[in-house]
């Protein structure tokens, strides 16, 4: 089929034909917005005696303001934020990209400080490679907006509350920022992929050769 389109890879005729019976089969997960996952959600544990802070928003000049406004109302048409009522409050930053844009994040630090740390630990390179080494094909999958994928625990939300000079809202998934959604990401990949082979916030795995195995990655 034109639609599907296999460049820079290895496989032959038949295994790339495979791959696109089964990329048109499941076209849903290849969806413009991403889907969440339904085998966890991310919670933020505080320290004893943490107390809810509550920081101004910063200053911005008007066409950073704009750029506050089409975000925020980006992530409130596809249910990723909504407005909050909550006692936390961490402000927007915007951290310049490499291309000269703006990178909408939140200054998690007040947050961060009074978060206990997970001790789930990040994949070891070299563990990797040894699981590898029996492999005869290795994908790579990345996932588009990765954090988004993984809900917030309800409790937890109003923890992500963030205030700009629109107000005040709070995250219904998981936000960049968080000082455990680094390892959060690979143990919740884990889980959703189990038992296939996982690494690090992208996927690293032998390629299934079973139509049972294809479709369980799909």
């Amino acid at each position: 089929d034109s639609d599907v389109s296999l460049i820079n890879t290895d496989l032959d005729e038949q295994q790339k034909e495979q791959i696109k019976q089964l990329i048109q089969q499941f076209p849903d997960v290849f969806n413009e917005q991403p889907g969440r996952t339904k085998k966890t959600q991310h919670q933020i544990n505080l320290v004893p005696g943490a107390q809810p802070f509550n920081s101004p928003p910063f200053r911005y000049a008007p066409t950073r303001k704009q750029i506050i406004e089409q975000n925020i109302k980006e992530m409130l048409d596809q249910g990723i934020i909504s407005p909050s009522t909550s006692p936390w409050a961490s402000p927007v930053i915007l951290v310049p990209k490499k291309d000269g844009n703006l990178r909408f994040c939140i200054d998690y630090r007040k947050l961060n400080a009074v978060t206990i740390r997970d001790a789930y630990p990040l994949p070891r390179i070299d563990d990797t490679l040894d699981s590898l080494r029996q492999a005869k094909f290795v994908s790579t999958l990345d996932l588009r907006s990765g954090y988004w994928q993984v809900e917030m625990d309800q409790d937890s939300r109003k923890k992500t509350a963030f205030v700009t000079h629109k107000g005040l809202f709070e995250f219904n998934v998981m936000p960049f920022g968080l000082n455990n959604a680094p390892t959060a990401n690979p143990m919740q990949m884990h889980l959703v992929n189990e038992p296939w082979h996982t690494i690090g916030i992208d996927i690293m795995g032998p390629l299934p050769t079973t139509a049972r195995q294809k479709r369980f990655l799909l």
